[in-house]
């Protein structure tokens, strides 16, 4: 086989170089050009040095350790025992993945049935990958092995955004309760125009067996007026709630005002990891007539008043 060790050198230096670029981007690190090229450097040296350099232990596990973890810390600096072992974790991370992506990749455009056929390993620890399109088909692998992880990890990272923003909600009307999972809405600043109240929105479905007959799916459509305007004297009276509902001047996305149906509950009690549970008394709970998730994460969503009220209980306010 014949080895080009400049072709060797210059495929190593972009490969670590893309490498630890990602890394950074995971880790949202922001080196600097210099540090990221010094550190790919070292690894493309290393990386020549198989084809040079007839020294057995300059290839052991111990010394590949000892040289990532040198490119790790001249690209992203030490910051800490803690900060070096996340940034040397990350690295292997993206490391593993990629080359699982090139290998998986090359195994899916072979005719051989064997997944090792093409793959081999010089005596002193290098990979050797044999394709058909080796230039062509290894970029095109590993630019989209880095791509999928890229997306993977910040698919992760929004969802553990979006785990500090839910909380779990019980809401209690008379002697009975429900609980929904919430989301923490910052942007939400509706409000009962005569009262201030802060409004809370919460998916109609989930009181479907307690609204009138046929509310639920009407809310996706109708306007919430003209199902108020349909309680007839009879239906007011029987109707246990009748006293509780309330019409909510909001803004659509279009720009057109609309009212929106909402029920004025006793409390609801807010709970989340890390807070003490807190009641909420003052406040008003609209209903939507679709889902206010796609993924199912939550049902309903909180406005910041009601997290940043007081945690200690306090007497229930008159109804608005």
């Amino acid at each position: 086989m014949t080895v080009y060790v400049d072709l060797v050198f210059f495929t190593n230096l972009a490969v670590d170089g893309t490498v630890l670029l990602t890394t950074a981007k995971a880790r949202r690190l922001h080196p600097s050009k210099s540090r990221l090229f010094s550190a790919a450097l070292l690894g493309a040296v290393y990386a020549v040095l198989m084809f040079w350099a007839d020294i057995p232990y300059l290839y052991s596990f111990a010394v590949k350790v000892l040289i990532s973890l040198v490119m790790v810390l001249l690209s992203f600096g030490y910051g800490g025992p803690l900060q070096l072992a996340r940034n040397f974790g990350a690295f292997y991370t993206v490391n593993f993945v990629t080359l699982g992506g090139v290998i998986g990749l090359s195994y899916l455009v072979r005719s051989s049935g064997n997944p090792w056929g093409g793959v081999a390993f010089t005596q002193d620890g290098g990979l050797i990958l044999e394709w058909q399109m080796q230039l062509g088909l290894f970029i095109v692998s590993f630019l989209l092995s880095l791509w999928l992880f890229h997306g993977t990890s910040q698919g992760h990272r929004k969802l553990q955004q979006m785990d500090t923003l839910l909380w779990d909600v019980e809401i209690r009307i008379e002697d009975r309760a429900w609980n929904v999972r919430a989301l923490l809405d910052t942007g939400n600043r509706l409000y009962d125009p005569l009262t201030r109240i802060p409004v809370m929105i919460m998916e109609a479905s989930i009181w479907k067996d307690d609204l009138p007959p046929g509310w639920c799916e009407r809310l996706k459509s109708e306007s919430a007026d003209r199902l108020i305007t349909e309680l007839d004297t009879d239906l007011s009276e029987s109707y246990a709630w009748a006293h509780r509902l309330r019409l909510v001047p909001y803004r659509a996305v279009n720009g057109n005002s609309r009212l929106m149906l909402a029920v004025k509950p006793d409390t609801v009690l807010l709970s989340r990891e890390g807070h003490p549970p807190h009641q909420v008394h003052r406040l008003l709970i609209g209903l939507d007539g679709g889902v206010l998730s796609s993924e199912g994460m939550y049902r309903a969503i909180i406005h910041p008043d009601m997290a940043n009220a007081d945690s200690s209980p306090s007497a229930p306010s008159q109804p608005a």
